[in-house]
């Protein structure tokens, strides 16, 4: 994403038509307008209309990711700890997700997609810190782990999914019952202090 104020302005101008209407009927045109710049400086900046609504989201969430990357790599952190800080960082930022979405207008689809790519940005940006936290999990021995970077992705498939209860349309019992089970997987097949994990359903 381009830090910088114009490509920010086409951001909140396609921010505002994504709370009115359809993503598919918003045009390049109709977002230049929005803008008050030239059609011509929106591709300056992003290629394509789907390169904006993945911007949009991202900066949405990008706060969260940095504090969780800052706060990974602060001295004296084991790893364990910095794990907690990344699943806390799912739940909290799929919350935030769900409390911008409720006073807005969104068709479904519309809504599916920014769900969709909300779990892409997470797992794109999270993956390799998560892994690189795996990894320090097995020098400290608290993590029996021969795949960290796999099993990253896994990891954060299943927490992004099961925390956003618009994908994965459980009640809170059932999401519960299938964190409780991943919980006892991940500390059973990675050797991993029973308990440790319990915060990633505890309100």
């Amino acid at each position: 994403m381009h830090n910088n104020k114009k490509s920010d302005l086409i951001l909140d101008s396609m921010q505002k038509l994504m709370l009115k209407k359809d993503t598919r009927s918003i045009s390049v045109s109709e977002i230049a307008r929005e803008a008050g710049i030239g059609k011509g400086s929106i591709y300056y900046y992003f290629k394509s209309k789907e390169e904006i609504v993945d911007a949009v989201i991202e900066r949405s969430y990008s706060d969260a990711i940095r504090q969780a990357q800052e706060l990974v790599q602060a001295p004296g952190l084991d790893a364990l700890t910095k794990m907690e800080i990344i699943f806390r960082t799912c739940r909290d930022s799929s919350i935030e997700l769900s409390r911008q979405e409720a006073g807005s207008y969104m068709e479904l689809q519309q809504s599916a997609l920014l769900h969709q790519q909300y779990i892409y940005i997470m797992i794109r940006n999270l993956r390799p810190i998560l892994a690189d936290i795996i990894r320090q999990g097995n020098q400290e021995g608290t993590i029996s782990c021969s795949s960290p970077d796999e099993v990253a992705e896994i990891v954060l498939i299943i927490l992004t999914i099961k925390f956003d209860t618009y994908l994965s349309n459980s009640d809170l019992t059932q999401t519960q019952k299938t964190l409780d089970v991943f919980t006892y997987m991940l500390e059973t097949s990675f050797q991993i202090e029973k308990g440790r994990l319990d915060y990633i359903w505890s309100e």
